[in-house]
This record gives structure tokens, sequence and C-alpha cells, in this order.
């Protein structure tokens, strides 16, 4: 199987990278849709069917668990705490399981499909409801 130096150098960047937000390129103060949209990108890159480099596998999984954390609103603040202070005392704590990752990664993305279903059927109601204008009655 071949793979190239520039997909061997993304895997050692994500496994060499121990922060989230470093990992996936993103600032701290990243939207949920910046995080999305990075987790897309590189997980395109480093998905074990694409990218044929040694520790492919492992690169995805960690692209999988930053992002995880990240779009939990309570693990991101605890991660963020944890940035803040004396390193060392919790580090496991952020190490997902993939099953975790998974769960985190699901509830975000129905979250994103229950908003665009609320958003389709507003505009429904919308444009079917009967219009409500008075109108006048003709007398013949």
């Amino acid at each position: 199987m071949s793979y190239t130096q520039e997909d061997e150098a993304h895997i050692e960047r994500i496994l060499n990278t121990k922060n989230f937000y470093e990992i996936l390129q993103v600032p701290n103060n990243a939207s949920e849709d910046q995080i999305k949209s990075a987790h897309k990108k590189l997980a395109l890159l480093v998905h074990p069917d694409k990218n044929n480099a040694p520790a492919a596998k492992d690169a995805f999984v960690a692209v999988r668990k930053a992002t995880a954390c990240l779009l939990d609103k309570g693990m991101r603040r605890d991660y963020d705490e944890y940035l803040r202070s004396p390193r060392g005392f919790c580090e496991d704590k952020f190490d997902l399981s993939e099953e975790a990752a998974d769960a985190i990664l699901i509830a975000a993305g129905i979250g994103a499909v229950v908003g665009i279903v609320t958003g389709l059927l507003a505009l429904y109601k919308y444009f079917t409801a009967p219009k409500r204008e008075e109108q006048e009655p003709k007398y013949s």
C-alpha cells in the first residue's frame, strides 16, 4: 500500500500534538461549526481507508476524540480549565473511549439535523398556510 510523505506528515503532527485545539488547528474560541469543519477536513486526510500510512487509525481516533471533547459543552469547559491549570493532574480525564467519542459526535450530528428539520418545517408551514387576508364579500 502506498502513501505520500504528506500523508505521513499529517499523521505525525496529530500524534505528536496533545492539545485538542492544536490537533484540529482551530483557535481556543472556535465555534461549533469551525470545529465540525476542521474535523471533516482532517478526518478525510487521515481516515485509514484513504490514508495508508502507518498509524493512520491512531491519528483518526485522536481527531475524533479531540472533536468529541470540544463539541461537548461541559467537557470543553472542563478541558479549557484544565489547559489553564498546572498540567498533569487529570490528563487521562479527556482520553475518551471510542464509544464515548462516537456518542458525542452522533449527538452533535443529530442536533444539527434537528435544527435543519425544524427550519424546513417552519418554512413549509409558512408557505402552505392559508392566506389570512380579509376579503370583502362580493355582492352581485
